[in-house]
């Protein structure tokens, strides 16, 4: 099985101003209300929950509301490629936006904390459709160096929700009224099921005629148990028993994976996690940058509050400036290629690592600019790979596969998130974090997270180096 090399006419460059043309600025508009309305209700619900609480009661499910999102997100995105080969893109999509409304309504008016924690996994799901669909849609609508430019605004689009999530939530939830944040939802989901409607063809190149493949629901049913085995290893107390649940989460996603590379009808691409193959390889890399993320975002806040006195609020803005550095880089790189792209892909594993290798000596000799500065650099080289990677990785699809593998991208970065939640608390209970929290064992706690994140990311930097030799364009010479 062999995947195609990028062409030439694929690799010449393009402007931004080149999204907005030939019929492309609606589908542009439309994946970034995509992002918006997916990426707002990830990042509103902490805010928002204390209010809830106190309105609802149900703290005993304080993380429910979140961890069912992200769980029905994973598997939204896995579940975009069967559901557009049986309803079609634009049905498809439909869908998706339907689902996602349906969801906040029921979010809006739930009367107690059980009908909110069931709609907000409503919710996820048709989030990790929504994100999938876009991705799907990139594939379909953008090519070459457009697909970059068009995930670098993707890209900053999360920077914004990230923003505006927590003013949205503390709004609402300053006037006691948490309801409306869903119900500000429809400011963005109105014109984005008008758009699904009004530009998505109904039959589309994806589809050809409608699929007659059952769904996958055996497949997806060892997903699913898989993602919550995950996703249970959070709250766990006892190390032996989140391992456990780690454990039996892997097993299942692999099971999943293994089973899915006999099917006609997949939920992921043909050599999905295969070290030979330009797909299979930008996933293990999509993977780990997830699992990387998660790890630090949640021990990164953590240690700076508690080791070094930093305020929450100027914790947000490390936070935001870390997404800054996300965004910069991926607007930097947006559409070069040749040699510069092989370049800036090669350089964003490397740039994490030196990074994370970065946090790890701030911890150690307690050096607040290091960490803060290691934070950046981790951002950034996050930044000048992921669009790339990404465009580059749809175009070395195999022929039919170039929707799915784009949808792929988005569930296994959610995957990788997951992993990464778990483990670093495993990690962290094993260094003696427990309930202690005091300075010095958060301080050593976080610094094993972080140098047992130095790992994965020596294998993302290898995986790369062998994903820039097997995906390059097939033209012999490459521009500089």
């Amino acid at each position: 099985m062999t995947h195609a090399a990028p062409s030439a006419a694929e690799a010449s460059p393009s402007s931004y101003a080149d999204l907005f043309r030939d019929g492309r600025g609606l589908y542009s508009v439309l994946i970034i209300l995509g992002v918006i309305v997916h990426a707002l209700q990830v990042l509103v619900m902490a805010i928002i929950m204390p209010t809830v609480i106190a309105d609802i009661g149900g703290g005993a499910f304080f993380t429910w509301a979140s961890m069912l999102y992200a769980v029905g997100a994973i598997l939204g995105a896995a579940a975009v490629g069967p559901i557009w080969r049986k309803l079609g893109r634009r049905n498809g999509m439909a869908l998706a936006g339907f689902g996602f409304l349906v969801g906040a309504v029921a979010c809006a008016l739930a009367p107690d904390m059980g009908s909110l924690v069931a709609a907000r996994g409503v919710q996820g799901f048709a989030g990790g459709l929504v994100v999938g669909g876009s991705m799907d849609l990139i594939s379909a609508v953008f090519v070459g160096s457009q697909r970059s430019r068009i995930l670098s605004i993707y890209q900053s689009t999360w920077m914004v929700a990230q923003l505006l999530g927590p003013v949205v939530g503390g709004a609402f939830a300053e006037i006691g009224w948490w309801r409306g944040s869903f119900w500000a939802m429809l400011i963005f989901l109105a014109p984005f099921n008008l758009l699904v409607w009004l530009r998505i063809p109904k039959v589309s190149a994806l589809t050809g005629k409608a699929a007659t493949a059952t769904f996958p629901v055996a497949r997806f049913a060892l997903l699913t148990a898989g993602v919550f085995a995950i996703a249970a290893a959070g709250p766990a107390g006892d190390a032996l028993l989140r391992a456990g649940f780690i454990v039996a989460g892997v097993l299942l996603v692999w099971q999943t994976f293994r089973l899915d590379g006999k099917s006609a009808n997949r939920l992921y691409p043909s050599g999905l996690l295969s070290l030979r193959s330009p797909v299979g390889l930008a996933l293990w890399i999509v993977f780990v940058a997830g699992l990387t993320q998660s790890s630090i975002t949640l021990f990164l806040p953590l240690l700076l509050q508690v080791a070094y006195g930093v305020t929450p609020l100027l914790i947000s803005y490390l936070t935001i400036l870390i997404s800054a550095g996300w965004t910069v880089g991926g607007f930097i790189v947006a559409g070069w290629t040749g040699r510069r792209e092989d370049i800036t892909l090669q350089s964003g594993p490397l740039m994490m690592l030196v990074g994370v290798a970065g946090l790890v000596s701030g911890t150690l000799i307690l050096s607040l600019p290091l960490l803060t500065g290691a934070a950046c650099l981790l951002g950034l080289g996050i930044g000048i790979h992921h669009a790339n990677l990404s465009s580059r990785t749809i175009t070395c699809a195999l022929p039919g596969e170039e929707g799915i593998t784009a949808s792929s991208l988005a569930s296994m970065r959610s995957l990788g998130t997951a992993f990464g939640a778990a483990t670093s608390g495993l990690i962290a209970n094993m260094a003696g974090f427990g309930a202690a929290r005091d300075s010095a064992t958060v301080n050593h706690a976080a610094s094993m997270v972080f140098a047992v994140g130095l790992l994965p990311l020596l294998c993302a930097v290898f995986f790369m180096a062998r994903f820039v030799r097997k995906s390059r364009p097939a033209a012999a010479t490459l521009p500089t």
